[in-house]
């Protein structure tokens, strides 16, 4: 998926920008962090010492924010408020159900369903915030009364969900962020921390250094690039997230602390002893170009980035003797400060406006105009931007180009034109609200629309026969978001008089040397070359309609040495692309057909999509192609290359696609339009394509502590072999299935091996795999946590849980005995080590003989076939001179989620509903089930629809349900949970005509 690969970048950037960070957020390659001096509000309110739910506490000061300060209060819906809030807390409980009687549109009452309990709710004329507060409090305290006790359930966090919910309803940016996230992001307050200087990731399961940072304690010590991090302090580093490692590295300046590397060239591990520093985190970086052109790469907008820029441009002026042109680059600039984007600005305009902000119901304005203090010379200034691009970087790209001080390169910015605020609770949560709009010179507004480039580039790729040419559709960018704000522009930039040039791309990197590519090194481009190139044919004209005008010859002599090279990469297909006009109206005949009998093709196997156009008129036609649409990102945004047709010809492009092995049975549409450059033709055409998924594996997994004393539990200085057991429960044998083991007890424990290989675990076989740790000092609450994660690596199936062992300063010792236990009652649990604390290894049954090898108090090891258990010695009757075979083992326990079997009639209806029947079944009792229905409506709209929630408490479950559906495709999940904590979720899909 050539395209899906080439803006990957974009998505990681909406991803991003839609989780609201915005002008009060800065980024950086090496963390997120907000700038609370400018732009943080304290809430004065009083701590708590308890948490009520019903009481919503944050919820109501939330209003109060949003009611006093929201950018636009026409948006504020107390309806729409209360339904997203309910429908997001729903998904955060799995024993709750909310039902939106008369649709949730407009409801006319709320049911709310907790453990099998229901209470209906009125909710017809909610005229304000504080009705709907009221309504909400009331259903909440319902909640809480029927919720079933549980550790693990933070009523915080359910009132976080709610008010995040209500907040969706305003736009994508106004979030409300949990202590946690609001923490995280003030240890990095203005662009600086306390750390070693390393940039790091994690790569083949290691934690590796990207690139030291230059003049930072790591690079003073000699840590070197690719080196692998295998222990930090008393921790291992195996299998340890990159969060957790980045937290532990940083500290306070001038603390020392040990790390432990590898090197590919080293036999073992070095100690390193590092004293941490004041790590400045680099938004800018500079490069000198040659014919004195700089290069400035902006990256994102902290409290230092125009010290910084300017500091770079005195460096390179320097450098290069003088400036004779400027390459800015804020390509997949996400934005940042908001007073650091107008002071870049001002460094590079003499006079006339930056920025206007204005706020609440466009009753506040406040602008921002350039100086002549500090500003640049004169030289032509070229801005390269991209659907990345967004919010401060928009602004001084905005600002360049509507006073004309230099030309905007690229393709059109994302279009995130508000401002938000934080406002700071008592509970360490912090809302960011919007609160303003921002404007460009002349009173754009590029809310929803973005900066559109003077010069637009479009990169062009032929990768494995599929062709790339044209701009995603998946490119999302702020006006597609759900919940936009609506352009309140006062002017509208005019885009038609746009340059547009296509390039072959470069050649993306692959294999180790792209794994490793260090973020920061300088890579030139072809944006940077034509930049580069464009500057030096025009080094005095820095005003930019005569820069437009000079750069013309080279602007030409650029594009067609380009599309020449496109020619003749798509002659190797067939295909003349060759200019033209084509008639205003054409008639065209487009054939779809694949090498899949029946259009049936099998998860795992390739098919070959072919798409064949006829013109049928009486002139050529030129540059014709057609694009195809689907639910199933495989055959989305596919390209079919035709070119130019004379009349009475047909001409065809395949598209060879590989279904993923994992992928279910589904029935996919798949839509093509045709069009010319300018134009489309025709009706669109739709094709059905039937994939039939494979049976999968499904992993269970047992466990047994082998340590020094060999009781079972856990003492200071042990060194413990964690042997798992992985049986495959599933319909299909498993070629290679890796098992993860990582420790949750961070330096209680070290672990030596955290990754293992089983290959070829056919049906009902069980392989193990092994790992040690140390244990190197009491955990906390005296239990050491572990996670075992399981994944069949072609199936991409999982099994995850984490386990807690328990700890003691206990030094009795095990004494090797011998002869039977025999089991007085049953069934009983047999026990992974000499405490009740411990896991159940396997149910025995009355009467049970169990060959005994070793004693510890009151407690008998004995040997359970598979492996060694334990039980009370007052449980049994125990004869040391005895002998007999194992007998009355019921079952030995193993982890694994519940099996669910769904039986569906059809994949493909025009009704509003279709029937189902599924069956769950598990070892361990199946405590509840919901069934979950997911569709997506466009790029960012998505419904869903949670129904029949049930507990089980049994080891089988029967499902009969008439399952409503939406329009297009439906995702069908069954959400099974047991009472070992073990989750299930079966999909299956249907497309609704």
């Amino acid at each position: 998926m050539g395209k899906l690969k080439r803006h990957g970048r974009f998505i990681v950037a909406f991803i991003a920008l839609t989780i609201a960070f915005a002008l009060s957020v800065q980024f950086s390659d090496r963390g997120v962090q907000f700038d609370l001096r400018n732009s943080s509000v304290s809430a004065a309110e009083g701590a708590d010492d308890s948490y009520d739910l019903a009481a919503l506490k944050i919820f109501n000061r939330v209003l109060l924010r949003i009611k006093d300060n929201y950018v636009d209060p026409s948006r504020v819906d107390p309806n729409k408020m209360l339904i997203a809030a309910l429908d997001q807390v729903q998904n955060s409980i799995s024993e709750l159900v909310v039902t939106f009687v008369g649709g949730k549109e407009k409801p006319t009452e709320i049911q709310i369903h907790v453990n099998g309990d229901t209470q209906s709710f009125e909710v017809q004329k909610i005229e304000s915030l504080w009705e709907m507060s009221f309504r909400l409090q009331k259903m909440f305290r319902f909640i809480d009364e029927h919720l079933e006790p549980d550790a693990e359930l933070d009523f915080s966090e359910i009132e976080y969900a709610a008010i995040n919910g209500m907040l969706s309803t305003l736009d994508p940016h106004s979030i409300l962020l949990s202590p946690k996230h609001y923490d995280d992001m003030r240890t990095q307050t203005g662009g600086k921390f306390g750390g070693l200087g390393i940039v790091i990731s994690i790569r083949d399961g290691g934690l590796t250094v990207m690139s030291p940072i230059p003049g930072t304690p790591a690079a003073k010590k000699g840590i070197k690039a690719r080196d692998k991090i295998v222990r930090i302090g008393d921790a291992s580093t195996v299998n340890m997230g990159l969060q957790e490692a980045v937290g532990m590295m940083r500290g306070d300046p001038g603390e020392p602390i040990d790390i432990w590397v590898m090197r590919e060239s080293w036999t073992e591990a070095k100690k390193f002893t590092i004293v941490r520093a004041i790590i400045n985190i680099d938004s800018v970086d500079g490069q000198a170009l040659g014919d004195k052109i700089g290069y400035i790469r902006i990256k994102n907008f902290q409290s230092n980035t125009h010290d910084d820029l300017v500091a770079e441009l005195t460096k390179l002026k320097k450098k290069m003797g003088g400036m004779q042109g400027l390459v800015l680059d804020m390509r997949d600039n996400p934005g940042g400060l908001l007073d650091q984007a107008i002071k870049v600005s001002d460094t590079f305009l003499e006079e006339g406006a930056i920025v206007s902000t204005v706020g609440v119901g466009n009753r506040m304005r406040d602008q921002k105009v350039a100086t002549r203090a500090g500003t640049e010379a004169h030289y032509p200034i070229l801005v390269l931007v991209n659907a990345g691009s967004a919010s401060a970087s928009e602004i001084v790209a905005g600002a360049i180009q509507n006073n004309k001080r230099g030309l905007v390169v690229g393709d059109t910015t994302f279009g995130k034109g508000s401002v938000q605020v934080l406002y700071e609770f008592n509970d360490k949560s912090a809302l960011k609200l919007t609160i303003a709009q921002y404007l460009t010179p002349g009173d754009v507004s590029i809310q929803g629309s973005g900066i559109r480039p003077d010069l637009r580039l479009t990169p062009v790729t032929f990768t494995d026969g599929n062709a790339d040419m044209f701009l995603s559709h998946n490119i999302l960018r702020e006006g597609d978001l759900q919940s936009a704000l609506s352009n309140a522009a006062t002017s509208i930039v005019d885009g038609d008089n746009l340059h547009h040039i296509r390039f072959l791309a470069d050649p993306a990197a692959e294999g180790e040397d792209a794994d490793y590519q260090d973020p920061n090194e300088f890579r030139e481009d072809f944006e940077i070359r034509f930049a580069q190139e464009l500057l030096a044919s025009a080094p005095k004209a820095w005003k930019a309609p005569e820069l437009m005008k000079l750069v013309q010859p080279v602007l030409e002599k650029i594009s067609a040495r380009e599309m020449d090279r496109i020619h003749k990469e798509l002659k190797t297909f067939g295909v003349d692309w060759s200019a033209g006009e084509n008639p205003k109206d054409a008639e065209v005949a487009l054939k779809l057909t694949t090498s899949a009998k029946n259009n049936r093709v099998k998860a795992g196997e390739k098919i070959d999509v072919t798409a064949e156009l006829t013109n049928k008129s009486k002139s050529p036609l030129y540059r014709m192609k057609a694009i195809a649409t689907s639910d199933n990102p495989v055959f989305d945004d596919r390209e079919f290359i035709f070119g130019k047709l004379n009349p009475g010809e047909s001409k065809s492009w395949s598209v060879e696609v590989e279904m993923p092995m994992e992928m279910p049975t589904r029935f996919d549409p798949l839509t093509m339009q045709v069009s010319g450059p300018q134009k489309s033709y025709g009706t669109t055409l739709s094709q059905a394509i039937r994939i039939v998924g494979q049976p999968h594996p499904q992993f269970a997994f047992g466990y047994e502590i082998d340590d020094t004393n060999g009781d079972g539990i856990l003492q200071k200085g042990e060194e413990v072999t964690f042997r798992t057991s992985v049986k495959n429960v599933g319909t299909a044998d498993s070629k290679e299935a890796m098992v993860f083991l990582k420790s949750l007890a961070g330096e209680a424990v070290y672990l030596k091996e955290g990754r293992a290989t089983i290959e070829n675990i056919k049906q009902g076989e069980t392989k193990t795999a092994d790992f040690t740790f140390q244990v190197k000092k009491a955990p906390k609450d005296n239990f050491i946590e572990i996670e075992v994660d399981i994944f069949d690596e072609v199936f991409r199936d999982f099994v995850h849980r984490k386990i807690k062992l328990p700890y003691s300063e206990d030094t009795e010792k095990v004494k090797k005995a011998s002869g039977v236990a025999t089991l007085k009652s049953g069934p009983a649990n047999l026990y992974e080590g000499a405490s009740t604390a411990t896991d159940t290894a396997a149910i025995a049954q009355k009467g049970a003989t169990l060959p005994v090898v070793a004693k510890k108090g009151e407690w008998i090891k004995v040997n359970v076939g598979e492996q060694k258990a334990w039980v009370e010695a007052k449980a049994v009757n125990y004869d040391a001179k005895a002998s007999a075979k194992l007998s009355g083992i019921s079952r030995h326990v193993l982890y694994q989620s519940p099996q669910v079997t769904i039986d569906l009639q059809t994949m493909q209806t025009s009704k509003k509903s279709v029937p189902l029947k599924a069956k769950i079944q598990d070892e361990a009792l199946i405590k509840d089930y919901y069934i979950f229905v997911f569709n997506r409506e466009n790029a960012t709209k998505a419904n869903t629809r949670k129904l029949n929630y049930t507990r089980v408490d049994a080891h089988e479950a029967d499902i009969s349900a008439e399952i409503p559906l939406f329009s297009g495709m439906n995702r069908i999940s069954i959400v099974a949970r047991d009472e070992n904590g073990m989750q299930t979720t079966q999909d299956v899909y249907v497309y609704r005509e």
